[in-house]
This record gives structure tokens, C-alpha cells and sequence, in this order.
């Protein structure tokens, strides 16, 4: 069976990885501890969506293409019935594998995209979300880096759509590939072939889409996905963290994979800004701030700043 035709169908409205020259800066909104952390040991930690604090990050959209797929029927009338559970099987057995296996090793470093019109406030919806009701920080990166480096880390912007939009999208691609599937024939072996396809599109459809109501956040996310590093470029750096919830697998990024030492991106560079929210950024805790920063990552000292946005406090 031809796969280009599939693939056509199935990726023409994906966006492109950006250019490392395309990125804009990348503000991760946290706690002031996870800044410490970050600054003693030069690592980001990448978290597996499976324990995001919104439940719908991954699962909605499975779920949702596991439900379609199943009952869509164009698919159905689309190629004869040996060929139609061949599918199906496979589809099946696909999603059984991810959700038992795959899908533990699959994890997002999020960020909001940040600009000069934005600059040392932040976002206020940020600020209440992740940065620790005002008394967090947001650290500002440049992560052309990342995509300089040729890694196997997706970087793409996160779409907003309504529940029933992403129905729609579902339904829309599943007929377009159903289409595609009953011009290309082929024999059931084919069968295989096409519902990875089918099945890796759904993945990326569930891992950079979100809720409308979310669209303050300008989210980005960098997403690492243990099937696509065949070489191994990340796996001495998955891990597990031990916090509220828990222990968790987690991916201790650190830019030691990206090249030899002295030869690749550092850390310290990428950090452009570390901004206090607007409850924590009084004199006396930048001053702090300022302090800690000397101790573990001296280049990072002079590049501090404080949201003047005003603020109350949710109770």
C-alpha cells in the first residue's frame, strides 16, 4: 500500500518544527523552588503528561480517536471487511501498547510564548495558573538550541479548540483518510502499515491540542517521546521525582546530550530572564534572588527582574 498518499492526508494541516530561527522566547511559569533546582543542578524537568494537573492534556484526545476510529463509518465502507478488522486490530493493539507501555515514557516541558509586549509583567492568567498565585517566577528561555541540535524533541505550538471542534477534526481526518484508504486498495498486510499512521497522527493531535478555555496561556510544548529517540540520545536521563503526588517518572533534561562538553548549547545561556511574580518581587526577595543565583549560576544574577503587575491573591 502506498504511503504517501496516507501520509499526505494525515499530516498536511500538521504544523512544521519551527526553525531555530522561527522560535520565539519560552517563559516557564513556576515556583520559586523549582528555580533553585534548577539553578543547583542544571536540570529541566520534563513531565509525563498522564500526571498533568488538567486530566484532559492526553487522555481526551485518545480516547477521543480510539472512540472515532471504532465507530466511524466511512472507515467501515472504505475497504472490505477482512481489510476493516485488519485495521482495527491493529489500530487496537496499537493503542493497548501505548496505553500499557508507551505512554509511561512520554513527557512535556510546557511554556508560554513570550514577547516584548508581554516583557517583565507576565502573564496574569500564568501568574495564577503555575507561578505560584504571584509569589513564583517565570524563567524566559531561548530553546533554538534545541532545534539547532537536531534532537528528538518536538517543539510545536499547542491549538485551542472546543470539545466539539476537535469531534469535528477527528471526523473530518478520519473521512479524508478513509478516502485516501479506499483510492490506494492494497492487500490486508497493508493493513499494519496504515493504522500507524492513522494512530501516530491521533497521538500528535492529543499532545499539542487543548481546551479553548486555555488560550491565555500561548502555550508551547517541547515533547520527548521515547519511540522516536532511536538512537538514545535522552534515555540516560529518564528518571523519577517523589512530591505531592507521589513518585512519577520524570525526564531530567539537562543539554549534556545535545554535544560534547564545551561544544554544545549550555544552559546558562539559554536562560534570557528570570522575572518575580508580582507578589514575591518585593526589593528584599530580589536581593535574595540575586543572592541564590550568584551561589549556583552566577551568569544569571544580572538578569533578573520583577512583574509590576498589580495583584491580589486568590484565597
Amino acid at each position: 500500500m502506498p504511503e504517501e498518499p496516507l501520509d499526505r492526508v494525515l499530516w498536511s494541516d500538521m504544523q512544521a518544527q519551527p526553525a531555530s530561527g522561527q522560535l520565539p522566547l519560552l517563559a516557564h511559569y513556576t515556583s520559586i523552588g523549582t528555580l533553585e533546582r534548577i539553578a543547583q543542578t542544571g536540570e529541566i524537568w520534563f513531565s509525563n503528561p498522564l500526571y498533568m494537573n488538567d486530566v484532559d492534556e492526553l487522555r481526551y484526545g485518545m480516547n477521543l480517536g480510539l472512540h472515532a476510529v471504532r465507530t466511524h463509518t466511512g472507515l467501515r465502507e472504505a475497504c472490505p471487511p477482512d481489510h476493516y478488522n485488519a485495521l482495527l486490530d491493529a489500530f487496537d493493539a496499537l493503542y493497548s501498547a501505548f496505553d500499557g507501555e508507551s505512554a509511561f515514557d512520554v513527557y512535556v516541558f510546557s511554556c508560554s510564548e513570550h514577547d516584548d509586549e508581554i516583557g517583565d509583567d507576565g502573564l496574569l492568567s500564568m501568574w495564577r495558573g503555575y507561578g505560584g498565585d504571584g509569589n513564583g517566577v517565570a524563567i524566559v528561555f531561548d530553546m533554538a538550541p534545541l532545534l539547532a541540535a537536531r534532537t528528538p524533541l518536538l517543539v510545536r505550538q499547542v491549538q485551542y479548540l472546543s470539545y466539539e471542534a476537535s469531534e469535528a477534526w477527528m471526523e473530518q481526518k478520519l473521512q479524508q483518510f478513509a478516502n485516501a484508504l479506499r483510492r490506494a486498495g492494497g492487500p490486508v498486510s497493508g493493513m499494519q502499515a496504515a493504522a500507524q499512521a492513522l494512530f501516530e497522527r491521533i497521538k500528535l493531535f492529543a499532545l499539542f491540542t487543548k481546551h479553548r478555555g486555555f488560550h491565555e496561556e500561548r502555550e508551547w510544548r517541547i515533547v520527548y517521546l521515547r519511540e522516536r529517540d532511536a538512537g538514545g540520545m535522552f534515555t540516560q536521563q529518564l528518571s523519577y521525582a517523589i512530591g505531592g503526588r507521589g513518585i512519577e517518572p520524570r525526564l531530567r533534561f539537562t543539554t549534556d546530550a545535545l554535544g560534547p562538553q564545551g561544544k554544545g548549547p549550555e544552559l546558562h545561556d539559554m536562560v534570557q530572564r528570570i522575572i518575580l511574580g508580582p507578589v514575591l518581587a518585593t526589593p528584599l526577595a530580589l536581593r535574595s534572588v540575586v543572592r541564590m543565583l550568584e551561589l549556583y549560576q552566577p551568569a544569571w544574577s544580572d538578569r533578573v527582574a520583577r512583574s509590576s503587575t498589580p495583584y491580589r491573591s486568590q484565597r
